[in-house]
């Protein structure tokens, strides 16, 4: 840190002797003012957020046919965030997860896109303790092809037995008909 203050202080320019003594005063000025400053309880640990790497993207075809023409549209997970806030009344960790969609019209699309897709909980040894669905309705509005759609969600994980939000694990994906999932792993 001393380093720090003396390239800070080398530009700062003093009057002559005050160099030597300007960095003792500082740094016994922000020492000092330790004491005074009570320390912030840091933030509850949030899970980690976990897209499925099958369910992270979505092609939907129009009909049985598999061919490109047949495409309606394509989505995907592209970014995720979450925030947690530690209820202490009832030891609740309530979560406000962000997910980015982003869909790309197809040629056989009809002027939108419906979909689901789900946000589950679960522990590190990936036991499932709650799941729910969302269904998303996105229109593809006059020329537009390509379009991004946010939503949030607020799952609540009741901390018990002394876990923490890193004991958990969110876990997001689209909801995938048979055929979808085959076409996404012949993809990977």
């Amino acid at each position: 840190m001393d380093r720090l203050f003396s390239k800070v202080l080398s530009r700062i320019s003093f009057p002559s002797g005050a160099v030597v003594f300007a960095p003792l005063v500082f740094s016994g000025l922000v020492l000092s003012g330790c004491g005074l400053i009570e320390p912030e309880e840091a933030p509850p640990a949030c899970p980690e957020i976990i897209v499925l790497k099958e369910a992270e993207e979505m092609t939907r075809f129009k009909g049985q046919g598999r061919d490109l023409t047949d495409v309606a549209f394509e989505a995907s997970i592209n970014n995720f965030a979450n925030v947690c806030v530690l209820d202490e009344e009832t030891n609740n960790l309530n979560n406000q997860v962000v997910v980015r969609f982003e869909l790309t019209q197809g040629p056989a699309n009809d002027g939108g896109a419906k979909f689901n897709y789900f946000v589950a909980v679960a522990t590190h040894d990936r036991k499932i303790l709650s799941r729910e669905s969302f269904d998303l309705v996105a229109p593809f509005e006059g020329n537009r092809t390509t379009i991004a759609l946010v939503d949030n969600v607020f799952p609540t994980i009741p901390l018990r037995n002394g876990k923490t939000g890193a004991d958990y694990i969110i876990f997001i994906g689209f909801e995938l008909t048979r055929s979808e999932l085959y076409y996404n792993r012949t993809k990977i």
